[in-house]
């Protein structure tokens, strides 16, 4: 836990400029003589408050995770994964994200070999960054959270570097400037992040949440898993690389405009569920006439995806709930999950649900040439009913208008040992003209991940 004590200092005269000025207002400021002027068009400013206790953000990782037994689940599995956006790592106390050309800083010219972007974990906090796991895992900058058995890494997606209890740095570059020679440093140059939470062990002397290594819920612990740091000549001195950030953070919180917290937005069950073993690994779709999509044909060839459950003991031990097929709270659903350029594209042509789906995948590269356009792939049921697409992993329990279908509808069973039951379950994937557009020749490439996971 970091505390920061700001002192306010009064004077009838000013001695010195400082290098940089933090930008923090409602409005711009429209004195051409101030250091916080915001020249017209360079940028746009809005109130920031940096990485308090309760701010940051998950990015799109899945919104609830089932932690399994080892058996099921092994130490060392990755139990899921994202990206963090740098524009949604506000504060809690922000209304809205930044904008990619928000202004977070105004420097002169000469703090240009100066400006830098830190980043580390949460080096003072047991359960954000302080400890790692237990390391016969494998596994490397993965640090001990608040849910007992769940490890954490960040990779800055800039650096490609994992963060670490001991800073990092890099360079701010291309960075605007206005007028006046001014350098602008905005939202849009700081780095994204990816998140990694794997099944951990732990060392002797970091036991995570010892008290309680069944707990289920809401992640309720307000300490972030990582920060990014602005650093200037005058803005957080004592971050040097290397340095320990449990006891180097200077400038937290204001001038850190980036967290990285699981808190209040991650849900841990533990429940008997199913994994993917394999699924059709390429689904070709023979050559048609775009005539006869136009006219209302659909070309379908079948996809299979096998899976195995946890349908009784030993294979369901020590879980807190059994195997529910369904969409609803602890039951267990299966989806298909385009990739994020596919999902943009087709909500870009409203091809929305009405919910958090999306009824058709379309074409990497979607309205480029040689790509076929007017033409969508939908997934179907063996009785026919039409199936829409995974858009997010972050709003599950929203049933067929966000994507999630229960998991044994239709499935077959194969075998069962030991209580592990195994099934094999058969769709249709269509390709088809879309619903009131023109239908042109080109090819058609995607890919879709099938899902399974407790609601």
């Amino acid at each position: 836990m970091k505390f920061s004590l700001m002192v306010l200092l009064l004077s009838s005269a000013t001695t010195a400029t400082a290098a940089c000025y933090r930008i923090h207002a409602a409005t711009a400021d429209t004195n051409p003589n101030s250091g916080y002027y915001i020249e017209p068009g360079k940028g746009t400013v809005g109130y920031w408050y940096g990485s308090t206790d309760a701010g940051g953000s998950a990015g799109n990782i899945p919104s609830i995770i089932n932690m399994n037994n080892n058996d099921f689940q092994p130490l060392g599995s990755l139990i899921a994964s994202g990206t963090v956006s740098f524009l949604t790592m506000k504060s809690h106390a922000d209304t809205k994200n930044y904008d990619p050309e928000q202004v977070l800083y105004r420097c002169t010219a000469d703090e240009k070999n100066q400006i830098r972007e830190f980043y580390a974990t949460n080096g003072d906090s047991a359960y954000g960054g302080m400890y790692q796991a237990n390391p016969a895992l494998g596994l490397s900058e993965v640090y001990t959270t608040y849910i007992f058995g769940l490890g954490i890494r960040v990779k800055n997606l800039t650096t490609g570097e994992y963060y670490s209890r001991y800073w990092k740095s890099r360079p701010l570059t291309n960075v605007d400037t206005d007028s006046k020679g001014y350098l602008l440093v905005k939202a849009k140059n700081f780095s994204d992040a990816g998140i990694e939470l794997f099944k951990i062990s732990y060392t002797s002397n970091n036991l995570g949440n010892p008290n309680n290594p069944n707990y289920i819920g809401n992640y309720n612990h307000s300490q972030p898993a990582a920060y990014i740091a602005f650093k200037s000549s005058t803005f957080s001195p004592n971050l040097e690389e290397g340095r320990d950030s449990a006891y180097y953070y200077n400038g937290f919180y204001l001038d850190w405009p980036g967290g990285i917290s699981l808190y209040n937005r991650l849900t841990v069950r533990r429940s008997a569920t199913c994994k993917v073993n394999n699924a059709t690994p390429n689904v070709i779709f023979p050559t048609v006439a775009m005539q006869r999509l136009q006219s209302g044909a659909k070309v379908t060839v079948p996809v299979q995806v096998d899976f195995s459950c946890q349908t009784g003991s030993p294979a369901n031990s020590g879980l807190s709930s059994g195997l529910v097929s369904g969409t609803a709270t602890n039951q267990t659903a299966i989806g298909f999950l385009p990739d994020s350029g596919n999902i943009a594209a087709a909500k870009a042509a409203g091809l929305g649900t009405g919910g958090v789906g999306i009824t058709h995948l379309l074409s990497d590269n979607y309205g480029q040439t040689q790509v076929t356009s007017g033409v969508g792939v939908r997934m179907y049921k063996m009785d026919g009913t039409a199936l829409n697409f995974l858009s997010t992993l972050t709003s599950p329990g929203t049933g067929a208008s966000g994507g999630w279908y229960p998991v044994l509808d239709e499935a077959v069973k194969l075998n069962e040992n030991n209580g592990l039951t195994q099934y094999s379950r058969p769709f249709n994937a269509s390709l088809e003209a879309l619903p009131g557009k023109t239908v042109t020749p080109g090819k058609f490439n995607a890919k879709v991940q099938a899902i399974i996971q407790v609601q």
